[in-house]
């Protein structure tokens, strides 16, 4: 069994955020999911400026189903990395994931998704304006918000705002593939 070899290595090495990681893993694979909870979190104690621990903690709940954990975690993470555009484009992805996978969600819930997503996409864009996956991200969310609006000047004017923001990553694709 590596369990007790991986807790031997985390009490020789408390700091390495990685044998915490695998510790979790045994316990989520063998279905003993508050034991790998308990030892993220003890990863989190140690290395609490560590964006990682964070982001395996997202994953962690994200596969439990358990989505306000994982965009807590995701935002405990930007807080550490308050000038890193990806930490806010991943918040994003995943708001746009659960909004546009999730048929459960009511649609005051999809909305209010939506709405988050966006607001942490533009995060990313004010720190990286040029961010190419965020503003393929934005375009999506913004159609999401298009089909969710009544009013069909405000979902035309929504729909031409995601077709310039897909242009302009377009655009700056071509660019990076031509080396200009």
């Amino acid at each position: 069994a590596l369990e007790p070899l991986v807790r031997r290595m985390i009490q020789l090495e408390p700091s390495d955020p990685a044998n915490y990681f695998a510790l979790a893993k045994i316990y989520e694979d063998a279905g003993a999911y508050d034991q790998g909870e308990q030892v993220l979190q003890r990863a989190k104690v140690a290395r609490p400026n560590d964006p990682a621990v964070y982001l395996q903690l997202a994953g962690y709940y994200n596969r439990q189903g358990q989505f306000d954990k994982t965009i807590q975690a995701l935002e405990e993470r930007a807080a550490k990395e308050p000038n890193n555009p990806e930490a806010s484009y991943t918040i994003a992805t995943y708001y746009w994931d659960k909004s546009y996978r999730d048929a459960r969600l009511t649609d005051n819930d999809k909305k209010a998704y939506v709405q988050k997503g966006i607001e942490a996409i533009d995060h990313a864009l004010q720190i990286k304006p040029d961010y190419m996956e965020a503003l393929i991200y934005k375009n999506l969310l913004l159609r999401l918000q298009a089909n969710m609006v009544k009013d069909l000047a405000t979902q035309q004017a929504l729909i031409k705002q995601a077709d310039q923001l897909r242009n302009k990553a377009q655009d700056l694709r071509k660019q990076k593939t031509s080396g200009d």
